[in-house]
């Protein structure tokens, strides 16, 4: 492996990792499962202030579950699609805020 080659592995696994996910982990599961894991670790980045209780819960016990092979593999389908329902939410009630507040600052 080259220099370049390494350089841009390990840029690669610096934007997997600002996402949630582990390197080692990104053949393992269905895409729905990596794709609810970036979106559970970027709603709780950003909106994290905008979640329900239950709704910070199920996000948190999520990436918990995905951490471990034995976890990870008994997360099914549904719950993935329930964690992007909940991201998907949290999006829309940002985006409305920031519509909210840039017509009160303008």
């Amino acid at each position: 492996m080259n220099f370049q080659d390494m350089q841009q592995s390990k840029q690669t696994e610096d934007w997997l990792a600002s996402n949630g996910v582990n390197a080692a982990h990104i053949y393992v599961g269905t895409p729905e499962l990596f794709q609810a894991t970036k979106l559970a670790t970027a709603t709780l980045k950003c909106c994290g202030h905008l979640l329900q209780r239950c709704q910070a819960h199920t996000l948190n016990h999520f990436l918990k579950a995905t951490r471990t092979a034995r976890t990870r593999a008994k997360i099914t389908q549904a719950q993935c699609f329930r964690v992007m329902n909940i991201a998907k939410n949290m999006q829309r009630k940002s985006a409305k805020l920031n519509k909210q507040n840039s017509k009160a600052a303008g």
